[in-house]
Parts: C-alpha cells; sequence; structure tokens
C-alpha cells in the first residue's frame, strides 16, 4: 500500500506535496515506478483536465454571445458572466461516469453560493473531452444544490436540455425595437 500519508510519514523520504510538485499529481508519480493503487483514481486526472478545460469553454460561450449581438463580462473574481448587464450565468462541467452495467451519469453541483441568474451545465462526452449536450437552468426552477442526470431524465429536467447553445444565444442577443415591431 501507498499513500500520501504513508509517504508524509516516512522520515526518509521528501513530502507526498514535493513528489505532487515535481511529477505533477503523486498518481503520475506513481505510474513512473510501476505502481497500480487497488483504487481507480482516474478521476483525478479527468477532474485536472476539467478544471483546464473550463476556462476554453467559458471564453467559447463569451464568445458566441457576442457573435449574436449580446455583450458577455466574466467576473475574475467569482467567474460569473455577466450578459448584457442583465443577468448572471455560471458554467459547470459534469464530469461522465459509466455505471457498472454501462449506463451513463453526471453530476452537476449548483453554485447557491454566488445565486446566479442561469446556469450552463455542460455535460461532457463519454471520455470527457469535448461537450455532448447543455442544460439551461434557470435558478427560480432549481431548488437543489446538486443534480444527477442519466442520459434520459424526463420531462422535468430535460426540458431544459440543448443540443447546441443556439438558443441561450438567441435569448441573450440585442434586438433593436424597430427590428421587433
Amino acid at each position: 500500500m501507498l499513500s500520501g500519508l504513508i509517504i508524509d510519514e516516512e522520515d526518509d523520504l521528501p513530502s507526498s506535496s514535493a513528489y505532487r510538485s515535481r511529477f505533477g499529481s503523486l498518481l503520475r508519480a506513481y505510474r513512473l515506478i510501476g505502481y497500480e493503487p487497488d483504487r481507480d483514481y482516474s478521476y483525478i486526472e479527468v477532474n485536472r483536465a476539467l478544471r483546464q478545460a473550463h476556462p476554453q469553454v467559458v471564453a467559447e460561450i463569451i464568445a458566441g454571445i457576442t457573435r449574436h449581438g449580446g455583450r458577455a463580462v466574466q467576473d475574475p473574481d467569482t467567474d460569473l458572466v455577466r450578459v448584457n448587464d442583465e443577468f448572471t450565468v455560471s458554467i459547470v462541467l459534469a464530469r461522465c461516469t459509466a455505471t457498472a452495467a454501462g449506463s451513463l451519469r453526471w453530476r452537476i453541483r449548483l453554485d447557491t453560493g454566488l445565486v446566479p441568474d442561469i446556469t450552463i451545465a455542460v455535460r461532457m462526452d463519454e471520455v470527457n473531452e469535448a461537450p455532448r449536450d447543455y442544460y439551461v437552468l434557470p435558478s427560480i426552477d432549481m431548488t437543489f444544490g446538486k443534480l444527477k442526470f442519466a442520459e434520459q431524465n424526463g420531462l422535468a429536467l430535460d426540458a431544459y436540455r440543448f443540443d447546441t447553445l443556439d438558443f441561450f444565444y438567441a435569448l441573450a442577443s440585442r434586438a433593436r425595437i424597430a427590428e421587433v415591431a
């Protein structure tokens, strides 16, 4: 058995944080020495990749809003996106996991502390490399801090599901009054 705690308890070894710093993670250091933990920690690498992908996804959504005539600015402190100075959006990436039976699942944690007006939940594909679809979730309808999604979720949740964000971009676009009338 090997763990960060065991490494930290050993007087003759560098600390586990030294290994993390040098190799990027304990799991990477383990792989380099040929050690395979009993527990599957692959989700840690997936989470790291999703954290790295998040800024690009946010930038793409901001660019989409701008392309459709809206204005979007990301708050550097909260990461919320303010659209047209009218509403705020939180963008979360949901990691895909497979059950033992092969069904796909996603867990989405809503940002209840910052209370965004809308949360865009990006469900990632089976390999967690690209968006599968999007849920545009208004805070007024979302009363729970955590949501669990399957491939099909029934009308209560799937009414908010979109294959693309074109609907959201149309929502964020600006229209001249003369054009509307």
